[in-house]
């Protein structure tokens, strides 16, 4: 999705709010500037700064494991073939100890071979995308493995991620040099054929 033309273009710093910049300030990547999705997003402030929020919690406060959100993360970016999105997390994942293996095998569950806690996550985090719910054998699993907040923290991580997929897909968000540059190392997988 990437090489089309954006469908809305970030919003030049000068012209972003002062209360929306102040909250986009830990937005910013190595060379000071704002990452292109909260840019573009920055076309409607109010609207960002409340879903920056809600952001902070999933990313920031979140009671799952890191290495268990950027693999839910992940999955989802694969879902939606957002390459911004999956760009963005693969290098968040490997500092979560998510190996290139694995993060290549999120294309591809049954050859990947992952077993245990995150079989159970992926599939979960399948059917929520798919569904907007879970059966109740996969809810048995996660319970038995998960606390509560952790098991609002999954549904809350798959819904705002699945939300900034679709921001990207819809409004064409392209990456950052930085972040593109890992196409050849880390690509997103094709979808599956069906």
């Amino acid at each position: 999705m990437s090489a089309a033309e954006p469908r809305l273009s970030p919003v030049e710093e000068k012209d972003i709010p002062e209360k929306a910049l102040a909250a986009l300030e830990p937005y910013r990547n190595g060379d000071g500037e704002i990452y292109a999705i909260w840019a573009t997003l920055a076309a409607h402030p109010d609207a960002l700064r409340r879903f920056l929020v809600f952001g902070n919690h999933v990313l920031g406060k979140n009671t799952l494991p890191v290495r268990s959100r950027e693999l839910v993360i992940l999955r989802i970016a694969w879902l939606a073939q957002a390459e911004y999105e999956w760009l963005q997390h693969v290098r968040i994942a490997r500092r979560a100890g998510v190996t290139d293996g694995e993060i290549h095998a999120l294309g591809d569950l049954a050859a990947a071979g992952f077993t245990g806690t995150d079989r159970i996550l992926l599939a979960a985090t399948d059917q929520l995308v798919a569904r907007a719910d879970l059966d109740d054998a996969l809810w048995q699993e996660l319970r038995d493995r998960f606390g509560t907040e952790q098991l609002i923290d999954l549904v809350y991580t798959v819904g705002q991620y699945r939300t900034v997929a679709m921001a990207i897909n819809a409004f064409r968000i392209r990456p950052e040099p930085d972040i593109a540059a890992l196409r050849d190392e880390v690509p997103l997988p094709a979808p599956a054929a069906p």
